[in-house]
């Protein structure tokens, strides 16, 4: 569930960009696990990273979800920056399609499972690895 909502929330952003013709954020809060897609801005940029911290408040986007507290998330970059610390995180789609670079490793751990979900900067779109052999080099 918390592979397809994050799944859905990129898609949901890359479209409301494309479709309406102006920037669309996937909005990562950690400290709650919500997720979110709203229009761009709200957040003060955290360098040429890509990553930002708003106090914006939630609600008025276009897609919503919370991830499952039994969901960890043991990794999630932002155009290669760590974002885990931040309050708040947005990964920015643009009306021609490419986005931020987007990198995120949920962990089931009552199943040992691991899912990696990133975005292709070219295209915006979300492509999800489960085999951790081909990913567990970013963990380290």
């Amino acid at each position: 569930k918390a592979v397809s909502d994050l799944m859905e929330a990129c898609s949901h952003a890359r479209a409301n960009a494309i479709l309406n013709g102006t920037p669309t954020d996937l909005v990562i809060r950690a400290g709650d696990g919500s997720i979110s897609v709203q229009p761009a801005g709200g957040g003060v940029s955290g360098s040429a990273s890509g990553g930002s911290v708003s106090g914006s408040t939630p609600g008025g986007g276009v897609f919503s979800a919370r991830l499952s507290e039994s969901i960890v998330i043991e990794l999630a970059e932002i155009n290669f920056m760590n974002i885990m610390d931040l309050e708040e995180a947005r990964v920015r789609f643009s009306p021609n399609g490419t986005c931020y670079e987007f990198r995120m490793v949920l962990f089931q751990p009552k199943t040992g499972e691991r899912r990696l979900v990133q975005t292709e900067v070219t295209t915006g779109l979300v492509d999800v690895e489960s085999d951790p052999r081909k990913f567990l080099q970013v963990l380290q």
